[in-house]
């Protein structure tokens, strides 16, 4: 369902050697504007060490008649991510770890339960999210991913830089950062969903996202709003282990 929690990036480009001084001079680097974004959310060691979260919210729908989800995150850094999101009596969780994931639903009392192996797209994108919990803008490097910059363009009225992220097999990412503050504007993934963060809470000197409304080509589709952020506790042992789910004939 939700998959969106998008942070990362890191990588020096310069202005075209043939561009004249002076606009070499104007235009920024991807690592200059990253290295500002990053400074805004936090001290670089307290983003360095931040190695567990935890996080509690609902997803409310705008566009659908359906009832609140309440969204349960819990990931360890750096590949490691449960995702519990529950509707009435109806639970569907994620696991993921070290590459391998699984989708499991059941009913809240846990009468019943299904499992079955997430797909190859689906193991990309929950990788992906899961590395975004951690990275805070800086690219995955070790994956391929690159990022380029697409100059400034307004975005819900402020000023930004457009950095451009994309993976070798196409998976891409735009990022908008402002001009004046450095901080993140607003996020597109590929398939056109836009994230915009608009309320922020600091958790032991970080700054997180306390609401984020999503937008399918300019129309409002849902918010997810944060009751609770927890990091660096530590995890109960087992977490992540993928269950082992009974069949429901008896065998």
């Amino acid at each position: 369902m939700m998959r969106q929690f998008l942070r990362l990036c890191f990588l020096v480009v310069t202005a075209a050697a043939s561009l004249p001084a002076q606009q070499q001079q104007q235009q920024p680097t991807v690592s200059s504007i990253i290295s500002r974004a990053r400074a805004s959310i936090a001290p670089e060691l307290k983003l360095q060490d931040l190695v567990t979260l935890q996080m509690v919210g609902a997803l409310v729908h705008d566009t659908r008649r359906v009832p609140p989800a309440k969204i349960v995150i819990i990931a360890s850094k750096p590949t490691s991510q449960r995702m519990e999101v529950r509707i009435e009596d109806l639970v569907e969780t994620t696991f993921f770890n070290a590459g391998e994931g699984c989708l499991v639903r059941s009913t809240a009392a846990k009468e019943k339960s299904q499992m079955r192996w997430l797909s190859v797209p689906e193991l990309e994108r929950v990788g992906y999210n899961t590395r975004q919990l951690f990275s805070y803008y800086r690219p995955d490097v070790k994956n391929g991913e690159h990022i380029s910059y697409q100059g400034v363009e307004s975005r819900h009225g402020v000023n930004c830089h457009k950095l451009h992220y994309a993976y070798p097999d196409g998976l891409t990412t735009i990022r908008y950062f402002s001009t004046q503050t450095a901080a993140l504007v607003s996020t597109i993934i590929d398939s056109g969903i836009e994230s915009v963060t608009v309320e922020s809470s600091r958790v032991q000197g970080i700054l997180f996202p306390r609401r984020i409304d999503y937008y399918d080509a300019g129309k409002k589709t849902h918010s997810i709003t944060f009751s609770k952020i927890i990091v660096n506790n530590s995890l109960p042992e087992g977490i992540f282990d993928f269950p082992i789910i009974k069949k429901n004939d008896g065998s």
